[in-house]
C-alpha cells in the first residue's frame, strides 16, 4: 500500500514539475515575441524605402525625403539649387 501512495506521490510530483516547466517556458516566449515588437515599432526606419537625392546624390528615406513632383531631393536648399539650374 505505501508503495502505491509513493508511487502516486512520485507521479503527482512529476506532473506539478512538467507543468511549472512549461508555463515558464510560454512566458518567456511571449516576452521574447513582445520585446521583438517593440523593437520594430520604435526603429521604423529600419525597413522604409531609401530615395536618391537628384542634387546631391545622398540617399535618404522616402519620408524625410523632399519631392517635386517628379524628383527626390534631400534639403528644400538641394530642390531650390537644382530648379535655378535647370532654369539657366
Amino acid at each position: 500500500m505505501r508503495a502505491i501512495i509513493f508511487l502516486l506521490f512520485v507521479v503527482l510530483v512529476f506532473l506539478i514539475v512538467r507543468f511549472t516547466i512549461n508555463r515558464v517556458i510560454e512566458i518567456r516566449e511571449k516576452q521574447r515575441l513582445a520585446e521583438v515588437n517593440r523593437q520594430k515599432s520604435q526603429n521604423p526606419e529600419a525597413s522604409q524605402e531609401m530615395v536618391r537625392c537628384i542634387q546631391s546624390g545622398v540617399h535618404i528615406p522616402k519620408s524625410e525625403a523632399y519631392f517635386d513632383g517628379e524628383n527626390y531631393f534631400s534639403s528644400e536648399q538641394a530642390m531650390r539649387q537644382y530648379h535655378a539650374s535647370k532654369a539657366e
